[in-house]
């Protein structure tokens, strides 16, 4: 399935280009790297000379599409496992 505004909740995010648009701790402002690792309440971003970890709860997301579009999408939407994302889309094909 391609990735699409409206189906990336539910698609895997690691190897996306994504910078952090807007957040509630300004030290995390205009961040931006490749996603390395996802976790039920955090991404982890490689900026190129370290690694950071974010929480999803506080940061709105800039994610580049693989067709080259951004795409900004709340953290908090995509809270959760990402394995327990892409069952639900699964089941929801069946």
């Amino acid at each position: 399935m391609k990735v699409t505004p409206k189906n990336l909740v539910r698609h895997e995010l690691v190897g996306m280009n994504a910078h952090i648009v807007e957040s509630k701790d300004p030290s995390l402002l205009c961040r931006r790297g490749t996603i390395v690792d996802e976790s039920k309440e955090t991404i982890r971003l490689d900026t190129g000379d370290r690694e950071i970890m974010t929480p999803k709860s506080v940061c709105v997301f800039g994610l580049r599409l693989p067709g080259g579009e951004l795409v900004h999408i709340d953290g908090c939407l995509l809270r959760g496992r990402p394995e327990e994302r892409l069952k639900k889309s699964a089941r929801r094909r069946h």
